[in-house]
C-alpha cells in the first residue's frame, strides 16, 4: 500500500497549484479518488421535481494540463448527451466542489453546468 499512497501524494502535489493549494487538500484528495473512478452518477436538483439524473464519465488522464475527454449522459434524456474535452485540473476542481460526499445523489457545482450548457453549445452542435 506504500507505493499507492506515494502515487496519491504525488498526484496531490501535481494538482495542488491548479486546485486551491494546501488550503483545500482534503477536497483535492477526495476529488482525485473520484477521478480514478472515471465515472460519477448523480442528480441535478430541479425545484418541484425529483431532479435530472446524469452520468458523467471521463478518460484516464492524470496530469493537470492534459486534456481529459468527458461524456455527460442523461438516462431520461438521451438526446441531451454531450461530449467535451477540457484540462484535467478543471474537472478535478469541479469534482472538489461536488456534493458526492454529502448525500446519496451527488451533484456538480453550478459552474460546471453553466460551462457545459452555455459555453460548450457551439462545440456540441459540431459533434
Amino acid at each position: 500500500m506504500g507505493p499507492l499512497l506515494l502515487a496519491d501524494d504525488a498526484l496531490q502535489v501535481l494538482f495542488a497549484p491548479y486546485c486551491g493549494g494546501l488550503a483545500r487538500s482534503e477536497a483535492l484528495r477526495d476529488a482525485l479518488m473520484l477521478l480514478r473512478g472515471q465515472r460519477l452518477e448523480g442528480c441535478r436538483p430541479v425545484e418541484g421535481s425529483d431532479g435530472h439524473g446524469f452520468v458523467l464519465s471521463w478518460s484516464d488522464e492524470r496530469a493537470p494540463l492534459d486534456v481529459i475527454q468527458c461524456q455527460l449522459f442523461s438516462p431520461t434524456q438521451q438526446d441531451a448527451s454531450r461530449q467535451f474535452g477540457l484540462p484535467t485540473h478543471q474537472l478535478v476542481s469541479w469534482l472538489m466542489d461536488c456534493s458526492a460526499f454529502v448525500g446519496a445523489k451527488p451533484d456538480l457545482p453550478d459552474a460546471f453546468w453553466s460551462w457545459v450548457l452555455l459555453e460548450q453549445k457551439d462545440e456540441v452542435a459540431d459533434a
